[in-house]
């Protein structure tokens, strides 16, 4: 996930009302309770390789979200040999050779059958046939140093699983384990684990891009995927319709002057007074230009100068940052401001190059799929554990699946005792008894969506 510097948190408690109705299925009487469908819909998938639905076994005849909750915490010892391994071998962005390697191993194990190689070091796997559901997770770490004392800390110095890809990973390793045992009877669960949320190639392709280009989610009808929400207590989740996580851009500035000796600043242009001036300018961009109803951030996150003496008037500065928003419009303004915003240079004898690039569109969630996850969840965990899910800053190149295929982002609870370990920090950790809801979650959804 790609983080803003806007912090929110979610209320102690709350209850999650679910303001969006069911499609009424053909073989549903308009007066069937939800509820009844959603777990109707469940036995009728979880039904074993060998076995007629008259044959079911007990776990096919509770066939509950809640018995599969039960299920993934009797393979909790599994989930943490999982998720530890991962995060103690952390690997970058398109560098994930090692953990597609393990994910690999792992599914073999279940007796299923992997695809490697997908999008680079993506793995595919399938679980039942026909028509298809899609889990995605994915793999990539940080270029950040681990602070935390833990015996499963990271070997890869500098870098490190700082936004529990580990962890989403180890949940859909654990979904599979648990699906492996009792395969959807009408429909196939396409598990994805992706490489490269973090970064894009030199062409401008993060890891969701690079996937649907293989083909990874081709004839998929929807899809589901989780991210660890650390401010989020554990053992709960958010879930919300419509936009969720932002879009992000970014951009990159260059100023140009004319360097001088720093006693005689009259013979030059200060490339630095102006790109003073621009970015004050660019504060006013979502202050002055977007509306206080429209969220929107502007964060110039790097400046620096060609030189850096006390005696020299820099003859070039250069700047970067990162955009974020909701909507298209107002990717259109703030893009038409930050032209405007740079031609100050002109005025002031210099010159500005502006590049702007459009990294990924906002994540958002299907009202239908959320709808019908929610079902899932309240059986699973309560109502009172869902919370409604609020508009975060944050972008995730999961943002392309959503635009191609109905989709819902899960946040996951994984708040640990004592101060938040935040996303992208040195000291991010998770309380690893959120393993088995996470696993669980992810093939309950799959099943319910088939």
């Amino acid at each position: 996930m790609r983080l803003s510097t806007e912090k929110s948190s979610f209320p102690e408690s709350c209850s999650f009302i679910c303001l969006y109705e069911i499609r009424q299925y053909q073989e549903c009487t308009p007066c069937e309770p939800k509820r009844d469908r959603i777990t109707r819909r469940l036995k009728n998938q979880l039904v074993p390789n060998d076995k007629e639905p008259k044959e079911m076994n007990t776990l096919a005849t509770k066939s509950t979200a809640g018995e599969l909750l039960e299920r993934a915490r009797k393979i909790h010892e599994d989930l943490l040999r999982y998720r530890r391994h991962i995060h103690a071998n952390p690997e970058l962005s398109f560098e994930e050779h090692g953990t597609a390697d393990f994910v690999a191993k792992t599914l073999a194990s279940f007796g299923l059958k992997p695809q490697t190689g997908v999008g680079g070091t993506g793995v595919v796997v399938d679980i039942g046939e026909g028509e298809a559901v899609a889990i995605r997770a994915d793999m990539d770490a940080l270029p950040i140093d681990e602070l935390n004392e833990i015996a499963h800390r990271s070997c890869n110095k500098g870098v490190m699983h700082a936004c529990g890809h580990d962890v989403h990973t180890a949940c859909a390793l654990g979904a599979a384990q648990l699906l492996s045992k009792n395969p959807p009877k009408n429909g196939r669960i396409r598990i994805v684990f992706q490489p490269a949320e973090e970064a894009a190639n030199e062409d401008g392709l993060s890891g969701a891009s690079l996937m649907l280009k293989a083909g990874a989610f081709d004839g998929v009808k929807r899809c589901v995927a989780l991210h660890v929400f650390p401010e989020l207590p554990t053992g709960q989740i958010a879930l919300k319709s419509g936009p969720l996580l932002a879009a992000c851009d970014q951009f990159d500035i260059k100023i140009q002057g004319k360097g001088v000796h720093g006693a005689w600043p009259e013979l030059g242009i200060d490339a630095i007074v102006i790109a003073s001036q621009i970015v004050q300018n660019i504060q006013t961009v979502v202050s002055r230009r977007i509306s206080a109803l429209d969220p929107a951030v502007i964060t110039i996150g790097g400046i620096k100068s060609s030189t850096y003496r006390p005696n020299i008037v820099a003859d070039s500065v250069e700047m970067t940052g990162t955009v974020r928003y909701f909507h298209n419009e107002t990717h259109e303004v703030i893009r038409r401001e930050m032209e405007n915003a740079c031609r100050i240079a002109e005025v002031m004898g210099g010159s500005y190059e502006l590049r702007y690039f459009k990294e990924s569109p906002a994540v958002v969630n299907d009202a239908e799929v959320v709808s019908i996850i929610s079902e899932v969840a309240k059986e699973m965990i309560g109502t009172a554990n869902i919370h409604p899910g609020e508009m975060k800053m944050g972008a995730e190149d999961f943002s392309f699946l959503s635009e191609k295929v109905p989709s819902c982002f899960i946040p996951l609870g994984t708040q640990l005792p004592g101060p938040i370990r935040f996303l992208h920090t040195a000291t991010f950790d998770i309380n690893e008894d959120a393993l088995p809801l996470g696993a669980a979650m992810l093939a309950a959804s799959a099943l319910a969506l088939l």
